[in-house]
């Protein structure tokens, strides 16, 4: 059972990956945390959380990235805490937006589950904020002709448009560019949605320079890669995690990228381009 437990693994994951690979160990905690909520916000057939859960037991739950924090009293006025980290630490692309995406999914956490909000969570998930670092070096013009973003259905379209593009663009090269498009944008919502406004839009400039670097297409020295085989599975039907289980789910992008996209199919409105993502999604997924 898929049940609020592993948002408590995840969250302390999360806030823990700081002390082991700030980097990989975040994407860990951020799947099992993707996980849930994926499981728990869209429509998934029967079964789908049961395996999903049990693949988070097989290769995280019992390890000590989940190992549960100190027992504390929560300390809720503590959020300010890590609001004022991730505004000082958002300016700037830094190392794929992950910057953004695994601090909206911490606060997803904390506003659910208040009791969650204790000092050494705290303090983890701002070390983690502040490991981000690396800027990258590119700008936005007004010749980009990059969009600002409007209302949350205005976002998600733009979002499920410009993957279409990236997806065709990064054929046989990859397609993480396409499936962090998909987290990024989700990030920016969730945020909003918990009524963080001010760091939404605080992180959308450096979103914008997302969308600038995915239009510029694969670096040309960059690595091949095998595309997925376009078969007819997806996240939300259990056959296709019956097809994935066996496997490892190595940094959790088999539940991020899901979670990403329903989150924006959900508010998008516009049926032929939602049909056509559905269709597509198989370089993703």
């Amino acid at each position: 059972m898929l049940d609020k437990t592993y948002l408590i693994r995840g969250l302390d994951a999360l806030c823990r990956a700081h002390e082991t690979s700030y980097f990989a160990d975040g994407h860990r905690g951020a799947a099992i945390i993707s996980a849930y909520y994926l499981c728990h916000e869209s429509k998934v057939e029967k079964g789908v959380a049961d395996i999903v859960a049990a693949m988070i037991d097989e290769h995280w739950s019992h390890t000590p990235l989940c190992a549960p924090f100190p027992t504390e009293p929560a300390r809720p006025e503590l959020l300010e805490t890590v609001r004022a980290t991730f505004l000082a630490n958002i300016a700037g692309l830094r190392q794929v937006g992950h910057n953004v995406i695994f601090p909206s999914l911490g606060l997803k956490v904390f506003h659910e589950l208040p009791e969650t909000v204790t000092p050494a969570r705290v303090a983890g998930l701002c070390k983690l904020i502040e490991a981000f670092t690396i800027v990258d070096d590119l700008a936005v013009t007004e010749d980009d002709d990059i969009p600002y973003l409007g209302s949350p259905q205005e976002v998600a379209e733009l979002i499920l448009a410009e993957l279409l593009q990236v997806m065709t663009a990064f054929i046989d090269r990859g397609q993480g560019w396409s499936g962090h498009l998909l987290t990024y944008g989700r990030a920016l919502l969730d945020l909003r949605e918990a009524g963080h406004d001010d760091l939404a839009e605080a992180a959308e400039p450096a979103f914008r320079i997302y969308l600038k670097r995915i239009r510029m297409g694969p670096d040309k020295d960059g690595k091949a890669f095998t595309e997925h085989p376009d078969i007819p599975l997806r996240p939300h039907q259990r056959a296709y995690w019956e097809r994935r289980q066996a496997g490892s789910p190595a940094l959790g992008h088999l539940f991020k990228y899901p979670y990403g996209f329903y989150g924006l199919m959900d508010l998008a409105q516009d049926p032929a381009l939602k049909e056509q993502c559905m269709r597509d999604t198989f370089r993703v997924f």
